[in-house]
């Protein structure tokens, strides 16, 4: 199935959870911040978060500045 991350389409297995897409992608878990069609997924429930067709994936990753 086809869901997007960052207005990146990707293809992923119909059993994929926001966890393994994570891992899949090879994006570090520290310092970033997930949502799934606009509503924030706390890290405590990635792994409880299965992916559907069309989803919309949004990660944001914190940056140091100043």
């Amino acid at each position: 199935m086809i869901i997007n991350v960052n207005h990146q389409p990707k293809e992923i297995t119909k059993t994929t959870d926001l966890g393994n897409l994570l891992l899949a992608l090879q994006i570090s878990t520290n310092g970033i911040a997930v949502a799934v069609n606009n509503k924030i997924i706390t890290k405590s429930l990635w792994e409880a978060t299965q992916l559907s067709e069309n989803d919309e994936v949004t990660i944001i990753q914190a940056t140091q500045g100043g």
